[in-house]
């Protein structure tokens, strides 16, 4: 177990071994600091990855009816080029619809919601330490578009552990 304020429990690699309580417990424990130090270059790369992956098992389909949407996530810190081709940014695409969630590897039309952040925001906010709305005041969550859409984004998919 990880002590306050630490953050090498990242630096294993091994993210996709830890179940969403065991992740939420330590990022809870890891200091902002010592998380946004951590989570660049190969392991920031690693903990996005994992995050996406993770969508679709993270949807609550009941409360997912009649949301319909592409979600266009802007992922800072990137090296040199990140995935979906912008300097310094990983995007990703995730569209809802009839319940399901599925990740897209790329998206031509405009997305519905478009969020950007941090990856130590990102990592805080789906294990549930931070609230989205406290992200968007502390100016570390943006989000444009369909916000009637957006403010169901918290509802649609659980946040933190189950």
């Amino acid at each position: 177990m990880a002590e306050r304020g630490s953050g090498y429990w990242l630096e294993s690699g091994d993210l996709a071994a830890l179940d969403p309580a065991e992740l939420a417990r330590l990022v809870d424990r890891t200091s902002d600091r010592e998380l946004r130090h951590r989570l660049i270059g190969g392991v920031r790369e690693i903990a996005v990855r994992e995050i996406f992956r993770r969508m679709p098992e993270y949807l609550r389909p009941a409360r997912a009816a009649g949301f319909d949407a592409v979600i266009a996530w802007q992922i800072t810190g990137a090296g040199r080029g990140g995935a979906g081709g912008r300097p310094g940014v990983d995007q990703y695409w995730i569209q809802v619809r009839g319940g399901r969630c599925s990740v897209l590897t790329e998206h031509a039309e405009p997305a519905e919601i478009s969020v950007r952040t941090d990856p130590a925001t990102l990592l805080k906010i789906v294990t549930g330490n931070e609230d989205p709305v406290t992200a968007v005041l502390k100016q570390r969550l943006s989000v444009r578009g369909d916000l009637a859409l957006a403010a169901r984004l918290s509802k649609v998919f659980a946040v933190g552990p189950a």
